[in-house]
């Protein structure tokens, strides 16, 4: 059999598609989705294929993201099936509750686009109805756990209420970089990205494609940990491990070396005090918050604020 050419309705039917189509989006991450879905129905209906799913985040962002697995999913599934079954677009709609509601309809033409990571064609050239009344919003995109961790406790410290400023953050390292700055371009959402010094090649592709213009800092120093002093990483993991031997001559030595502070404290647990458990980043990164706020702010990440505050509601900070 040429499975490049096979259609999955003259193998199945319609009714076992659907059956398998719906549990396999139930459970997505079996089949190199992000997460799971829960489908409620999926149909066929004035010529497009229609599912009706639950997002478990209501955040516009978050959905459209699920929009595009779902879409490009259902494309790679059925993709010899359209033209036989009078199949020309693929719909979903996302039931936020409340009797709130936003779904996209995409040509198929759409679907290939989005199924092969061209998201701005994808959303040029869909329907989307939004009845959810979202806020303006400002994205601060952050690298990962620490400063999804960091960066509310330092807002909070300059009496900056990250919610009522609308300031959403997220950690891009669980999404594709490039679909969700496509989808934040094509929306004109304003957004800030913060990244280590070792993406500065990805940075400079993306601004290459248009994505990216000045709104994004590079790390100089690395990653969000090597800001903190030697002395002040031994005093917070002390905390946690009041008999650890690290001394500042071991964190100084490994950083020449390339090593992150992350990176180091792992091996130092691992080689040297086996018998403590390392301490998780995120608690890690709380820590070092709190320090900051008592003994003063990098520059850096005061700046990152800065050019956050300049677009969301409010003023921004004195330099």
């Amino acid at each position: 059999m040429d499975t490049d050419k096979t259609k999955m309705f003259e193998i199945m039917g319609k009714e076992q598609i659907f059956f398998v189509l719906k549990n396999a989006l139930n459970d997505g991450t079996k089949f190199d989705l992000d997460k799971s879905f829960e489908v409620a129905e999926i149909l066929i209906k004035n010529n497009a294929i229609l599912v009706y799913y639950k997002p478990i985040n209501r955040n516009k962002f978050v959905i459209y993201n699920d929009f595009a697995q779902l879409i490009g999913f259902i494309h790679g599934f059925l993709i010899n099936d359209f033209e036989s079954q009078n199949i020309y677009n693929i719909g979903i709609h996302a039931d936020c509750g409340g009797n709130k509601e936003i779904y996209i309809l995409s040509p198929i033409e759409s679907a290939k686009a989005i199924a092969s990571g061209n998201a701005i064609y994808w959303l040029k050239n869909s329907i989307v109805n939004e009845q959810i009344t979202f806020p303006e919003e400002t994205y601060l995109l952050v690298e990962g756990e620490s400063e999804l961790i960091v960066f509310p406790i330092l807002f909070k410290s300059i009496n900056i209420d990250i919610e009522q400023y609308k300031i959403k953050i997220y950690p891009y390292s669980k999404f594709n970089i490039k679909t969700m700055l496509s989808l934040l371009n094509h929306k004109n959402d304003t957004f800030f990205l913060l990244c280590d010094n070792d993406k500065e090649r990805e940075i400079s592709d993306l601004k290459r494609e248009g994505l990216l213009s000045s709104n994004y800092h590079i790390l100089k120093e690395g990653e969000l940990e090597d800001y903190a002093e030697p002395s002040t990483i031994i005093e917070i993991l002390k905390t946690f491990t009041p008999d650890i031997t690290l001394t500042p001559e071991y964190i100084k030595y490994n950083r020449l070396r390339g090593l992150g502070t992350s990176k180091i404290i792992a091996k130092f647990y691992h080689e040297e005090s086996i018998h403590n458990q390392n301490p998780s980043k995120p608690d890690v990164a709380k820590k070092i918050a709190k320090y900051w706020i008592m003994n003063g702010v990098p520059k850096e990440f005061k700046q990152v604020m800065n050019n956050v505050l300049e677009s969301a509601p409010g003023k921004s900070l004195k330099k």
